[in-house]
């Protein structure tokens, strides 16, 4: 069974400790009390019977008395709380009242990993407040937020911006993510964590080509690492079916530093001439973290490849005087 937060009804399942740390230690969005069992337990036991044992206690929901309310408000901890919660009105004005639950879940932790037991039926509506996301949602909102690190809270609830339209939506994640203020503070937390390095950054590219197939035409990663991105758009300018009047044949590189936050890295740019809006527009952008000979080598390979790919769609032939002097500006012929 895949654990998502909500164990209803009567059932026993054992679990690894590895998927009882995936799963967050089992954990729950209903609202419960926790406590421990005997002192026979042994966390070391061969039989989970054996193993020690704790508890989980429903505490059911609070609405109020008004049949049109949706307010549906976790109950605090401790019977002190709950009465608390019970003396001040409903915010639609109305009266509040505790529905309490009956259902308990036992868990025995013993050395084969948990054996946990589902005691019963929840008869009520699911709190509409969640405290906490789980592990496996936790990595698809960090995944998203990663893929698109400006888009704000609001069009990251709607859905991420596309050409197409609106794209995934982190609320299809969890209902904890419907509201806008919750979403600005999980983003928060991983601005505030270890950013994008890792198995966050590979999750997150792979995720970005996926979703812009075609638009990264090139990547090398390692010791010399260059991206290169282009849109159709772009490769459809590099490649003309003659010559344009006036030094504007060919292409134009460079290479600006200082649009990275690191230094050391630039923004690699191949431009091309575009008769139709009279101007100079980019054909390849590319991420560097350098400026060596081998940075330049995949930066051209990305260029060159995407070049007799487009003459290809276009039934021009791909010959090697198709690329000569390139970077330069007086490419004659059918081409470049």
């Amino acid at each position: 069974m895949e654990w998502d937060g909500w164990p209803d009804g009567y059932f026993e399942k054992d679990f690894t400790f590895q998927e009882y740390d995936v799963t967050g230690r089992l954990k729950v969005h209903w609202a419960h009390r926790v406590g421990g069992g005997d002192r026979k337990g042994d966390l070391d036991a061969e039989q989970w019977e054996n193993g020690k044992r704790s508890w989980r206690q429903c505490l059911g929901i609070i609405s109020c008395d008004n049949p049109r309310c949706e307010v549906i408000t976790r109950p605090n901890t401790t019977p002190h709380r709950i009465s608390i919660q019970l003396q001040k009105p409903c915010l639609c004005g109305a009266e509040l009242s505790h529905h309490t639950c009956k259902v308990r879940s036992t868990l025995w932790t013993w050395s084969g990993g948990v054996h946990y037991d589902n005691g019963g039926i929840h008869t009520h509506a699911r709190p509409t407040h969640i405290l906490h996301l789980l592990p496996h949602e936790k990595i698809q909102f960090e995944t998203i937020v990663e893929s698109y690190p400006k888009t704000g809270p609001l069009a990251l609830i709607v859905g991420v911006p596309r050409i197409d339209g609106p794209g995934e939506s982190v609320a299809d994640i969890s209902d904890a993510l419907l509201n806008a203020g919750r979403v600005s503070k999980e983003k928060q937390k991983i601005k505030k964590g270890s950013g994008l390095t890792g198995d966050s950054f590979i999750a997150a590219f792979a995720r970005f080509s996926k979703d812009h197939s075609g638009f990264v035409v090139h990547a090398q990663l390692g010791e010399v690492a260059v991206i290169s991105l282009q849109s159709p758009f772009m490769v459809s300018q590099l490649v003309k079916n003659g010559s344009v009047e006036g030094p504007v044949n060919g292409t134009v590189n460079d290479a600006a530093h200082g649009w990275w936050k690191t230094r050391t890295s630039l923004l690699m740019i191949t431009s091309a001439y575009s008769p139709d809006l009279l101007c100079w527009v980019p054909g390849l952008f590319s991420y560097t973290n350098g400026a060596s000979a081998q940075h330049f080598k995949y930066h051209f390979v990305g260029l060159f490849q995407s070049i007799a790919m487009e003459a290809e769609s276009r039934k021009i032939p791909v010959t090697d005087h198709l690329f000569a002097g390139v970077g330069k500006s007086n490419l004659t012929e059918q081409c470049i």
